[in-house]
């Protein structure tokens, strides 16, 4: 008897450690540099990383059993992926943040890890579980449908749900709670990721087509600047989240094609030796992405009466500021790499700290 494998999508990978090293030069600027974290730079990165990590999850959280019908993903199994570790190591970073010096413009309490919306920084892997848990019944509808507008249908009903119970229905307290304003933002982007592997062929049509790039550009630069600059616009409440659903929705269908291309060259038989080992530093930090991103926060630590002052005065563009903020960061995730490895020796604290499977 022969065993099939499918093929490792190794562009999924090496997308998720892209946002991932994005994710910590973000904090490096607003956390440890803080001065700058109004720069192009910071809008830049703010609006990229997440939405990324969202689409990927949405693409395989979708998947079908033999007889093609959607399997519903394992709640207590992604429970204890996600938000075991989000209330351990989170509750260590209130703990630990009095004593590091940095200077977060996130609340770092416990009052804060409920009643805020940020949950003290560690809002992703709540709204991750809490996006799976509403994508049950979606799916459940979705297994219905026979058509991608028809899913696309469902899918947009689904989000004009989300957005009448945020904005007139929920009181604010409880929003905050469950993080309600993040759920309703990133929803469109992580049911396009499901929706994108549910109709795969027709997603590779489209990403690859010039044509979406030609139109998927302009899109990305123009909300980019509204979503920087809300205020030029008079953008708020709901208009605000259906200009992010546009942002995200091209970003990655600008981003998507790019890594598979790399991806695709990178991990070829002829591929270079030295574009092979690139690839594989980033594919295995996005393998790593759940730990550096629980774990980074400890790591970060403040700049201010040694570098802040100088980077201020040098009065940095986007170039040397991005190379300052990337140096810091890559040397952060070296230091959490190797405490991922040594916390992985034993599989209890890997699982309860880092999400270890």
């Amino acid at each position: 008897m022969s065993t099939t494998t499918k093929p490792r999508l190794h562009h999924f990978d090496m997308l998720k450690g892209v946002a991932i090293f994005l994710v910590v030069m973000g904090h490096v600027i607003t956390m440890c540099i803080r001065e700058v974290d109004s720069t192009p730079l910071f809008k830049f990165i703010e609006r990229i990383h997440m939405p990324l990590f969202f689409f990927v999850s949405g693409w395989f959280t979708y998947k079908l059993s033999a007889e093609g019908r959607i399997v519903l993903p394992p709640l207590g199994q992604r429970a204890l992926r996600l938000l075991l570790p989000m209330v351990v190591t989170s509750s260590l970073w209130i703990w630990y943040f009095p004593h590091s010096g940095l200077q977060s413009p996130i609340t770092a309490t416990f009052s804060a890890l409920w009643a805020d919306s940020f949950k003290n920084g560690y809002w992703f892997t709540l709204v991750l579980f809490e996006l799976i848990v509403i994508y049950i019944p979606v799916a459940m509808l979705l297994q219905r449908c026979r058509s991608a507008l028809a899913s696309v249908f469902v899918v947009a009903a689904a989000w004009a749900i989300l957005l009448v119970l945020y904005a007139y229905v929920v009181p604010a307290n409880i929003s905050n709670y469950i993080s309600l304003n993040c759920i309703v933002q990133f929803f469109p982007i992580y049911l396009f990721g499901v929706l994108a592997r549910r109709y795969r062929d027709g997603f590779n049509n489209l990403v690859h087509n010039t044509w979406t790039a030609t139109v998927a550009i302009p899109v990305f630069m123009v909300t980019m600047y509204m979503l920087s600059w809300p205020w030029e616009f008079g953008l708020q409440g709901i208009p605000v989240l259906l200009v992010y659903a546009v942002l995200y929705i091209s970003l990655c269908l600008i981003v998507y094609p790019l890594f598979e291309a790399w991806g695709n060259r990178a991990f070829s038989p002829d591929a270079a030796p030295v574009t092979n080992r690139i690839a594989r530093i980033w594919e295995y930090l996005g393998t790593q992405s759940l730990g550096i991103y629980l774990l980074h926060y400890f790591f970060l630590f403040p700049m201010g009466d040694l570098i802040r002052p100088t980077l201020v005065s040098l009065n940095l563009s986007l170039v040397p500021m991005t190379l300052v903020a990337a140096f810091t960061a890559a040397c952060i995730i070296l230091v959490v790499l190797f405490v991922i490895k040594v916390i992985s020796l034993s599989r209890l604290w890997g699982i309860v700290l880092i999400g270890n499977k």
